[in-house]
């Protein structure tokens, strides 16, 4: 079956306008809303007509425009850790949620102004101090494909690992010293490849791609590979993200 190509965005939104972008739109009715932060285009997406954002101490929010539907899709992040979303079809709503958010509105009363808006399953783990054990905890009871449950919980066995943030980039899983994102880059990685588990560094550490440190039969061999190339006083993650920490995202 063929797919139906994608409307033209001018239907699904016509207050951006023939030539208009998401920033622009969203910066004059976070305006009309009385809110005063600025909205800046995301670039990093390779949609920045359809993408935009907001930061202002230590908050961000994000905006994207869906592409075959009429929707904003929205998330909120305070220090780098997501810790709300949602979707709503009026740019107006989604005016509002950007300028409380920004205006630094409580995540309670953002929800009740914008019922649209959901909590991050971190969101309570970032408000105890305890993100890292709540990610540890999604990624154990997850049923999502791209993660190998043998390989989470060789990892969490080894203390030092457990003390780290996880995060999935595909299906490799790396360790981060910050819970916040741009996370940490500088602790090796593991990729599942063919029933075998590969060891290496993070991508930027070699411009040619991943250097490999090495090979494992099983997870377990994996860890042990992960655990004795880990930089010195490496953890427990902190609050905040890489640059927090005056680590860029990429080492």
């Amino acid at each position: 079956m063929t797919s139906q190509p994608a409307p033209h965005p001018v239907s699904l939104y016509p207050e951006l306008g023939q030539d208009g972008t998401l920033r622009i739109a969203l910066q004059n009715a976070v305006h009309q809303a009385g809110y005063r932060c600025e909205v800046l285009p995301d670039e990093g997406t390779g949609r920045s007509w359809s993408t935009a954002r907001a930061d202002s101490d230590g908050r961000t929010t994000g905006v994207r425009l869906g592409i075959r539907e009429r929707c904003f899709v929205m998330t909120f992040r305070e220090r780098g850790v997501a810790r709300a979303g949602g979707t709503t079809t009026t740019l107006n709503e989604a005016a509002t949620a950007t300028g409380l958010w920004q205006s630094g509105a409580e995540l309670e009363a953002l929800r009740s102004a914008c019922p649209f808006i959901l909590l991050s399953p971190l969101a309570e783990g970032v408000e105890r101090g305890t993100a890292a054990e709540a990610r540890w905890a999604d990624y154990r009871r997850t049923a999502a494909r791209f993660v190998d449950h043998d390989l989470i919980e060789a990892s969490y066995a080894q203390p030092q690992l457990r003390a780290l943030f996880p995060f999935h980039s595909h299906r490799s899983l790396t360790f981060s010293r910050c819970t916040g994102f741009p996370y940490t880059h500088d602790a090796p990685v593991v990729t599942p490849v063919n029933g075998r588990y590969r060891v290496t560094w993070w991508k930027t550490r070699s411009p040619r791609g991943p250097a490999d440190i090495g090979e494992a039969d099983n997870p377990r061999d994996a860890v042990a590979l992960v655990v004795a190339h880990l930089p010195p006083g490496c953890g427990p993650a902190v609050a905040g993200t890489a640059h927090d920490l005056g680590t860029p995202d990429s080492p």
